[in-house]
């Protein structure tokens, strides 16, 4: 079977003719296409579209009803192979789509016949854009009225813009050799570029040319495509949120949960009933939603329907009401975009102004968040790298079981480490933590989870929980207490999926990519049950140097104490080095046997550990590459990034470390002044630990310890990324003790950036231009005053705080920085409202916004 897919597009200037249409379909059966757009076909009615369908019987064929002398358009299919899963009419007789499954892949084709006038060319391209908000291969084919070669007007620019945001290429131009030439000419002599087949990157190698035909003045556009690679898999099922509000949806579930407590005689236990009653939530939930599509599918057809009976009733010489045709032009719009904007919140796009328009500069901003995300290639060990999906697939499954699989460490050698933990846990605290689990903190931990999550294998995310909580409170309380009992997690709650984020390097390096695991919200609920029982005593058996989770501490004590080290041993002419030590894979690489024996030596009771027991042994995971789900495998060690027990766990297995290099008398600390003697050595949040050292053997000494601890725990100190910067009288130095390398310039922990002098004017002039690169983005879209007030405060105001707390915002910095704001808020235009006022609450006759100081406690 051929592999390739070919596309075709011809203007027919008229198709009502017997002969002529009988003449143009033997024609197109012998250019050998599988799918063919036509534009100016001039179709007058649903007579006209039956008899067309019945003529063109080499496939399924849709056509779109325009004026018998201008528009209309048909897409054919030149096979009976052809899937058709969906079909939609934006503009009448100017746009047409369909949604295709062929050969294995999936395609959404757009057929284009594009207005004489500039200003409706733009609107045109303004409805394509929620058309190209898919995940299919996005072919769009038609005669566009307007050459990009000379472009002349915005509507040139809106059909480039909407190419670079969806990953658009111009088929012509990227074949070989290039379709340059004109494909329309008329009798004066002047000759266009009009018509084009525009298809997305992903469809591969192009091959094609331009077909001259004998019955219209349009030349006609071949393009032809490799085998597509399938990108994106189906990934796995996840509930659509939308259904949550609806009242039908709602009383439809309580009836249908009634009826699940029959099951219960089947099953063995509440474990093995809960994952049956999952399954058949989901299939009823499934089952909800594809009436829902069907229904919705209905509403589009009728509404299509009465738009073409519109251009009938004037085709046949009667009237248009061109304001009910405005109407239903403008319901069918907003449909469409609904089921744009939906896609874009299933992706996370970010958040969406209510009021805001499907702005092509919307869609692009989406797309770039998007794109991050894909692999396109992965490189194995021996150095090649694969790009078909189940390969990308094996080799990241086989990566991350290399990971995850558990190590042998030296216990005699932990020993020693545990022999440092000299902190308790006071009894009456691990009483507490070993209570039975209530509903009230059950449902208090689930009403504090994150909502917009993206759920685990089950589909069913917090606000499910939430909605139904009346009913699914006492079962989830009851299955969580029989996890505990029994210690074995229920089928689903034991697989984590593998998201993989990308960081930063090379994209086929799978160390680049950061996993993180969805798990599903039951889990979720019983993990953060324990988290919250654990937070509570870590302030007991945490040392005061690692800020992490522990509350009553903040990260500013860290980025504080270095920036006060600096500053004063640049003063006092003392010599320091701060060393930034990173870990590789740190949350990976936790060793669970090291981590429960530090829980029993601090003090945690047996039942509790049984429980951190339950939900790390036995855990397994599937990874998901572009929506490719993978094997399941064994997460045999790590803490799950994406887990809430996680980062307080992995606090926990660090503490032996900092107790370690604390009790060594060979480490020698930053003298505190007015301590009376009191040095400090170091400061840690989570894996990021800053060493502060007089002498250069505190720095050997140092990472002797950390080799020790990679012995007794696993973790591996990450060479290559690990720095050391000399300041106060080292200042210049370019010897580095232990194999470290050398920072020249500003050293950077937990995203500050400390220099020998000016860091405040360092980091502020790095946040500013970032604000600016930020705001410029943003200015592209058409936002209200209330719209870039939540700019400012969700994506801007959040960063400047965090610094400001550590270097507080410099006088001569605050004007440039403000003006930068308000240029925002009025578009560059004059400010007609004092900026006093625009500062003032809504409620006084301001706008909010945001105030930036110039100090923060």
């Amino acid at each position: 079977m051929n592999s390739s897919v070919s596309f075709f597009s011809l203007n027919v200037r008229g198709l009502r003719n017997n002969v002529k249409r009988r003449a143009v379909f033997c024609y197109l059966e012998g250019v050998g296409f599988d799918f063919c757009f036509l534009q100016e076909v001039h179709l007058r009615d649903g007579g006209d579209v039956c008899r067309f369908k019945r003529e063109w019987d080499k496939g399924e064929s849709f056509w779109g009803i325009g004026g018998v002398h201008s528009t209309g358009l048909g897409i054919l299919c030149g096979h009976r192979e052809v899937k058709i899963e969906n079909t939609f009419v934006i503009i009448q007789g100017r746009v047409l789509g369909i949604d295709v499954k062929f050969r294995e892949a999936r395609y959404r084709l757009i057929g284009v016949y594009g207005p004489q006038v500039a200003a409706d060319r733009r609107e045109m391209v303004d409805c394509l854009a929620p058309l190209c908000v898919t995940n299919r291969h996005l072919v769009i084919g038609g005669d566009f009225n307007i050459d990009l070669g000379v472009g002349g007007d915005s509507s040139a620019g809106a059909i480039s813009g909407l190419m670079a945001c969806h990953g658009l290429v111009d088929g012509g131009l990227h074949t070989t050799p290039a379709m340059v030439g004109p494909t329309w000419r008329n009798s004066r002599g002047v000759a266009r570029r009009l018509d084009y087949i525009f298809v997305s990157r992903s469809l591969g190698q192009l091959s094609g040319r331009l077909l001259p035909v004998f019955f219209t003045d349009h030349d006609g556009v071949f393009l032809q495509v490799g085998s597509p690679v399938c990108l994106f898999g189906r990934g796995y099922w996840k509930l659509d949120r939308d259904i949550l509000e609806e009242q039908a949806f709602v009383d439809a579930f309580f009836c249908f949960f009634r009826r699940l407590n029959s099951l219960r005689s089947m099953c063995e236990g509440v474990l093995e009933w809960w994952d049956l009653v999952k399954v058949r939530i989901r299939a009823f939930i499934i089952g909800y939603c594809r009436r829902k599509k069907r229904e919705e599918r209905r509403e589009v057809d009728r509404i299509q329907r009465l738009i073409e009976l519109e251009y009938e009733a004037g085709n046949l010489g009667g009237s248009i009401d061109w304001e009910r045709f405005a109407a239903l032009k403008a319901q069918l719009r907003e449909l469409q975009e609904q089921k744009a904007r939906a896609f874009l919140e299933r992706a996370h796009s970010g958040f969406l102004e209510h009021n805001e328009t499907c702005s092509a500069m919307f869609f692009k901003s989406v797309r770039a968040r998007q794109s991050r995300k894909v692999m396109h290639g992965v490189r194995e060990e021996n150095g090649s790298i694969v790009s078909k999906p189940e390969e990308m697939v094996r080799v990241t499954t086989d990566h991350f079981q290399g990971l995850f699989k558990e190590r042998e460490i030296d216990v005699e050698q932990g020993n020693v480490f545990l022999e440092h933990l000299s902190r308790r846990l006071p009894e009456d605290i691990r009483d507490v933590m070993e209570a039975q689990i209530s509903l009230e903190e059950v449902e208090s931990a689930l009403r504090r989870m994150g909502k917009g999550k993206v759920p685990g294998m089950d589909g069913l995310p917090a606000e499910f929980y939430l909605k139904f909580w009346g009913i699914l409170g006492p079962v989830v309380l009851e299955v969580l207490k029989a996890i505990l009992e029994t210690g074995v997690p229920g089928g689903s709650m034991a697989v984590g999926v593998l998201s993989l984020l990308y960081k930063k390097g090379e994209a086929t390096d799978l160390g680049n990519w950061r996993p993180l695991t969805m798990l599903c919200v039951d889990y979720k609920i019983l993990a953060k049950v324990l988290a919250d029982r654990l937070r509570t005593a870590l302030p007991y058996v945490v040392h005061e140097d690692q800020t992490c989770g522990v509350e009553g501490r903040s990260i500013r004590w860290n980025l504080q104490l270095i920036r006060d080290s600096i500053a004063w041993v640049e003063d006092r002419g003392l010599p320091l080095m701060v060393a930034a030590l990173d870990q590789a894979k740190a949350f990976d690489r936790v060793n669970r046997s090291f981590l429960f024996r530090v829980l029993g030596r601090l003090g945690f009771g047996e039942k509790f550990i049984g429980w951190i027991r339950t939900l790390y042994v036995g855990a397994e995971c599937r990874v998901s590459v572009n929506s490719h789900l993978g094997d399941v495998f064994d997460l045999s060690s790590g803490v799950r990034q994406g887990c809430p027990l996680s980062a307080l766990l992995f606090v926990l297995y660090m503490e032996p470390l900092g107790a370690a290099i604390r009790a060594d008398t060979g480490v020698e600390g930053l003298l505190i002044p007015g301590s009376g003697g009191l040095r400090v050595k170091m400061t840690q949040y989570a894996d990021d630990t800053s060493l502060l050292l007089c002498k250069d053997s505190c720095l050997t000494r140092s990472l002797a310890i950390f080799g020790d601890f990679t012995r007794a725990s696993g973790a591996v100190l990450n060479h290559a990324k690990s720095s050391v910067k000399f300041v106060g009288r080292w200042r210049g130095r370019t010897d580095v003790p232990g194999g470290l390398s050398l920072c020249e310039g500003a050293l950077r922990i937990l995203g500050v950036h400390f220099e020998t002098s000016g860091s405040a004017t360092l980091n502020w002039n790095m946040r500013i231009a970032v604000v600016q690169r930020k705001l410029a983005m943003w200015k592209a879209r058409y936002l209200s005053f209330m719209g870039k007030v939540l700019v400012l405060k969700v994506d801007v105001l959040p960063s400047l705080l965090y610094l400001a707390y550590i270097y507080p915002l410099l006088a001569c910095l605050r004007r440039p920085l403000v003006r930068l704001v308000f240029q925002f808020m009025w578009s560059g235009r004059c400010e007609w409202v004092a900026r006093a006022r625009m500062i003032c609450p809504i409620g006084e006759g301001g706008r909010g916004v945001p105030h930036f100081p110039l100090k923060l406690d």
